[in-house]
């Protein structure tokens, strides 16, 4: 088996990897497990996940505002803005910190599944690509994405807003950035590429 390829026989599908909605169904599914299977269960995650990203947006955008001074006319304290920055800042940083965070478990279970006997389990998770070189660089940039979140998180909450060396949250905020971005962007060309390959495979096997 080449080093950095391998091949399996499974379909590719455009859908993101959700443990609780792809495992079947048990033969006598109590009330709770019948929920996590409905309709109505994808339909709380859609809202909750677009109420979060209106306040990530929300906070954003007025965190930036006011950096850039743009709200000096609307606050013209300085030491109140200085108050508006942290509370911004706090709040967006604990929007990313839940997030990341609550996606880390799965993150350090595909690195150890990848590298242990049960490495197919990862590859099917990630069947948009069969290039193992390119999966670990994806795979380790989300684990430097949790780490980076955390460290900024534990400068903004163990250091107040007049000894915080912002320096050091800019570091640590700017490499988990570079490193989330990187995967996110790399997941996304790799699954619209093996996605039109399997669109292009469809119909060539529908014309023959």
């Amino acid at each position: 088996m080449a080093v950095n390829s391998i091949n399996y026989a499974t379909m590719y599908s455009s859908d993101i990897f959700d443990p609780i909605i792809l495992l079947p169904p048990k033969e006598n599914p109590n009330c709770f497990q019948k929920f996590l299977h409905s309709k109505y269960f994808k339909y709380i995650k859609k809202i909750l996940f677009a109420v979060f990203i209106l306040n990530v947006m929300v906070w954003g955008n007025m965190l930036l505002f006011i950096s850039v001074g743009a709200a000096n006319k609307t606050i013209p304290d300085e030491h109140t803005r200085k108050i508006w920055i942290e509370i911004c800042f706090q709040i967006v940083n604990g929007l990313l910190f839940i997030m990341i965070v609550g996606y880390t478990p799965q993150r350090i279970r595909d690195v150890y599944q990848f590298y242990s006997a049960k490495r197919q389990s990862t590859l099917q998770r990630h069947k948009y690509t069969n290039n193992l070189i390119l999966l670990q660089f994806i795979l380790w940039s989300l684990i430097a994405n949790s780490i980076f979140q955390v460290a900024v998180a534990i400068c903004m909450w163990s250091m107040d807003m007049y000894k915080r060396p912002m320096w050091l949250v800019s570091i640590f905020g700017g490499l988990g950035l570079v490193s989330g971005v990187f995967a996110g962007l790399a997941q996304f060309i790799l699954k619209r590429i093996a996605k039109n390959k399997a669109k292009t495979e469809q119909q060539f096997n529908g014309i023959v």
